[in-house]
């Protein structure tokens, strides 16, 4: 079980202090990120992962600061799937899974097992042999997701990954995320399907102008009255419009 904290945060791509003095720690369960454009949303997963350096303030792992862990350290204790991941090689699914497991590589069954159980999680070994550039963008989601699984951290950090997918294939994905969090993932997910995170999320983290403004269960920060006034909306417990009026 993996613990994911921030202490006193600020800082954000190039000098622009995206986050502001940030306390907060993310635990086992299906943690969503929500709030409007420009929130902090992927500059906290970015330097969660040591892709931004902060300029002020820590990020930690357990016990351990993360200045403190190698890159091979930072990417057996984390995987990260970034918003619409790009892909440049012309490579099968099943290799581009295998490159979840760079840094934890066995030489041994270990590896095999870990690409299968992630592929079957995600629907995807059904087309193991097939060139990603082949694909749908939903089974694209899918097998880059599935890389992210192959690598078996114990922490997930995971940005807009329903992005322009189709009703079904977002269901599928959230899915998927929740049933690796009920396994004791932490999983970490920016979102902005607002009925998506009620429905699947254990917790929902609100973030506004680089500080938490809600943090809770979803039927709580999406019936907030600073939730509501940062939107202009209002909603019910389930995440769906609650005053929704016909125009006419």
């Amino acid at each position: 079980m993996s613990t994911l904290h921030f202490k006193n945060l600020s800082g954000g791509p190039g000098h622009a202090d995206i986050l502001r003095h940030l306390d907060i720690a993310f635990g086992p369960g299906l943690t969503g990120l929500v709030g409007p454009n420009g929130a902090g949303k992927t500059t906290l997963l970015r330097t969660a992962m040591g892709l931004l350096t902060p300029r002020a303030g820590t990020v930690g792992i357990d016990d351990k600061p993360l200045a403190d862990l190698s890159l091979t350290e930072r990417a057996r204790a984390m995987a990260y799937l970034p918003q619409n991941g790009p892909v440049h090689w012309a490579m099968t699914v099943v290799d581009i899974v295998r490159l979840g497991r760079f840094s934890c590589q066995t030489g041994t069954k270990e590896d095999d097992v870990a690409i299968d159980r992630a592929m079957t999680a995600c629907a995807v070994d059904g087309f193991a042999s097939r060139v990603i550039s082949t694909l749908s963008g939903g089974e694209r989601s899918r097998v880059l997701l599935a890389r992210a699984l192959a690598a078996q951290t114990g922490i997930l950090l995971v940005d807009e990954p329903t992005n322009a997918l189709d009703p079904a294939q977002q269901h599928r994905i959230m899915a998927i995320l929740q049933t690796r969090a009920r396994a004791g993932t932490n999983v970490i997910c920016a979102l902005h399907d607002l009925p998506l995170a009620a429905r699947y999320c254990d917790r929902l983290v609100f973030l506004q102008d680089g500080k938490v403004i809600e943090d809770g269960l979803p039927a709580t920060v999406l019936t907030a009255a600073s939730f509501s006034a940062a939107y202009g909306l209002h909603f019910d417990k389930r995440g769906y419009l609650a005053d929704e009026h016909d125009p006419q």
